[in-house]
C-alpha cells in the first residue's frame, strides 16, 4: 500500500493524510485518520504487507514535547506550519511508547506489517521540480530501476541514504516492522 500526499499534524498533534476536501487548517475535518490506514493494513489477512507514506510528519513524533513553529523561511512549506521539539534531544520514552503503539501496527499484532515512511515527526517531505517527484517516492523508483530484487531490509538502507543525500540531511525516512527477523523480497 503507498500513500503520496500531504500528511499534517492537528492542534493535537494527531496525524492526518489529506483528502481531496480536507481543510489544512483542522486535517480532523475531512482528513484521512492514520489510524484508519493502519486498521486497514491490520485486516489484510498476508503475512508480508508493506506501507509506503510519502507525506510530511509521517514519522512518530512525543505529542508532550512538540511545539507548533509560526514562521519558517523555507519556501517549500506553502503554509503550513512546522512543528519541533520544545528541548533538544529529549523523547519521553512513555509518550514516544504509546504513540508508537498507536501509530504504527501494534507489534504485538503479529500482523506481518512494514512501514516505511518519508521524514520524521518533525520533518517535511521534501520535492523536487528536477526529480518530478518528492525525494522519498524518487528513491524507491530509483531503486526499483536499478536492482533487479531487494529485501525489505535493503529496501529501508538504500531509501534512507538516498533521500538523505538528496536532501542534504534535511529529510530522513524512518520505518517500523514488526520483527528484525522477517526480511522479505518486495520485488
Amino acid at each position: 500500500m503507498a500513500y503520496s500526499g500531504h500528511g499534517m499534524l492537528s492542534k493535537e498533534y494527531d496525524y492526518y493524510l489529506s483528502t481531496y476536501s480536507v481543510n489544512f487548517d483542522k486535517p480532523e475535518e475531512n482528513g484521512l485518520p492514520y489510524d484508519e490506514l493502519e486498521s486497514l493494513l491490520d485486516s489484510i489477512p498476508a503475512r508480508k504487507k508493506l506501507m509506503l507514506i510519502d507525506a510530511c510528519h509521517s514519522g512518530e513524533v512525543d505529542k508532550e514535547d512538540l511545539i507548533t513553529l509560526n514562521a519558517s523561511s523555507d519556501s517549500l512549506i506553502k503554509g503550513l506550519k512546522p512543528v519541533a521539539y520544545k528541548k533538544e534531544g529529549h523523547l519521553g520514552l512513555k509518550n514516544s511508547f504509546e504513540l508508537m503503539q498507536s501509530l504504527f501496527v501494534n507489534v504485538g499484532k503479529s500482523t506481518g506489517a512494514t512501514i516505511i515512511s518519508a521524514a520524521a515527526g518533525t520533518q517535511f517531505a521534501l520535492e523536487r521540480n528536477d526529480l518530478k517527484n518528492g525525494v522519498f517516492t524518487y528513491s524507491i523508483l530509483e531503486a526499483m530501476n536499478k536492482y533487479p530484487t531487494l529485501k525489505i531490509s535493503e529496501l529501508k538502507k538504500i531509501v534512507g541514504e538516498r533521500v538523505e543525500e538528496l536532501t542534504k540531511g534535511l529529510q530522513k525516512p524512518t520505518s517500523r516492522n514488526e520483527t528484525i527477523a522477517v526480511d522479505w523480497n518486495v520485488w
